[in-house]
């Protein structure tokens, strides 16, 4: 009994980072996999926060040098339009006469390092592309291999293996330098430090307890709104499509603001209880004359993206649509998060409270990074590898 009460607890910082600002959760579980929100802090700055939680995250060793310790891990999930990861896939032939020799850790280094030489030119321009800023200003924060084979044959290590041609789909994450110069300290700590694009690393959780092909929309104001598939694709890697989806995700709260001659805070309130089912028969029916023309338009968009598969909605307010919703081939649904905590062996703290949209935002992100980075000896170096030398 003695050794439960004092069992340490795995404690995580998980910060959600986009153009307008950030918010962050702060998580932690202990042997009994318990999840606990301690709590969800909005609307900070990014680099003035970091500052001021850099004590609970590193501190200074008798060396001078910092380290991770165990009281809190980072993770920063960073929005498309602040980084970008590109796949390539690419195969690499061993000399005839080494393809029965087993291939080595420092051999795998020397065909990654190759691989990157070839492709980065050309992928820093398209992610300056993507992001919408400069070569000088795109930076490569992060590499790793996300599926290697060898003769064909899907493997996890091709250390220790023999055969004649290498293959490897390699990603490469950049994001815009004012990002990467804040979290620079983070980067080059020695430790583990958790960094994604935000909807990729959704996709790829929810493709534990989904089949493919999968499709988050992340939602913005005025007609800026993203649609993110999950495909498979060459070799059987998945491989993640961005779109745009032209849809204003805020246009039935400025109706309803507009209407009622309220202020946007208070048109979001009324919104959500209406949404909730919360209003009156009368007050239902007028503002389902409202909200009609931004959920129908964004159907609309929906049939002309030519979705099909599990469809999930990433907004600041829901659709006012029963839910699952069949759409032709596309079916929208809630983020299944029991599925999810059943899936990855955890459990909520019966007191916690967390909405549909908190989960979404942080808690599927942090199954993937958490699971993800405990299997990936070869890609931890690699992270290691690219900050030391840079």
């Amino acid at each position: 009994m003695a050794a439960f009460f004092n069992s340490p607890k795995e404690k995580f910082l998980i910060v959600d980072v986009n153009p307008s600002g950030a918010s962050a959760l702060f998580l932690n579980f202990d042997e009994r996999r318990e999840l606990v929100f301690e709590k969800i802090t909005e609307n900070i700055d990014l680099k003035k926060f970091l500052v001021a939680q850099a004590g609970s995250i590193f501190q200074k060793s008798w060396e001078g040098n910092y380290f991770f310790n165990s009281r809190r891990r980072l993770m920063i999930l960073a929005d498309a339009r602040l980084a970008t990861t590109i796949p390539v896939p690419l195969d690499f032939r061993r000399d005839a006469a080494l393809e029965n020799d087993l291939i080595t850790l420092s051999e795998v280094e020397d065909l990654f390092d190759r691989a990157i030489a070839k492709i980065f030119a050309k992928c820093r321009i398209e992610a300056s592309r993507r992001l919408g800023t400069s070569d000088i200003d795109t930076v490569l924060v992060n590499q790793r291999v996300d599926w290697m084979a060898i003769d064909n044959r899907a493997i996890s290590d091709p250390a220790g293996h023999s055969g004649r041609k290498i293959s490897f789909v390699i990603e490469l994450t950049f994001a815009k330098r004012e990002l990467s110069e804040t979290l620079t300290p983070f980067f080059n700590a020695p430790g583990e430090f958790f960094f994604a694009e935000a909807p990729r690393v959704r996709l790829a959780a929810l493709a534990h307890v989904r089949p493919m092909p999968l499709c988050v929309i992340m939602a913005r104001d005025e007609s800026k709104s993203s649609l993110f598939v999950l495909e498979e694709a060459e070799k059987g890697c998945p491989v993640v499509y961005h779109e745009t989806f032209p849809w204003d995700s805020r246009a039935s709260v400025r109706s309803v603001a507009t209407d009622f001659g309220v202020s946007l805070a208070a048109a979001e309130e009324l919104y959500d209880m209406y949404v909730r089912g919360e209003v009156s028969g009368t007050a239902k029916k007028h503002l389902d004359g409202l909200t009609a023309p931004s959920t129908e338009r964004f159907l609309q968009t929906l049939d002309k993206a030519n979705i099909h598969g599990f469809t999930y909605l990433d907004a600041p307010q829901d659709l006012p649509l029963a839910m699952p919703c069949r759409r032709r081939r596309a079916m929208i649904e809630n983020v299944p998060v029991a599925e999810l905590l059943k899936k990855f062996g955890f459990s909520i703290d019966g007191k916690a409270k967390i909405s549909s949209r908190a989960a979404f935002r942080y808690l599927v992100p942090f199954f993937e990074l958490y699971f993800e980075n405990k299997q990936s000896g070869l890609n931890e170096l690699l992270r290691r590898k690219l900050h030391w030398l840079g």
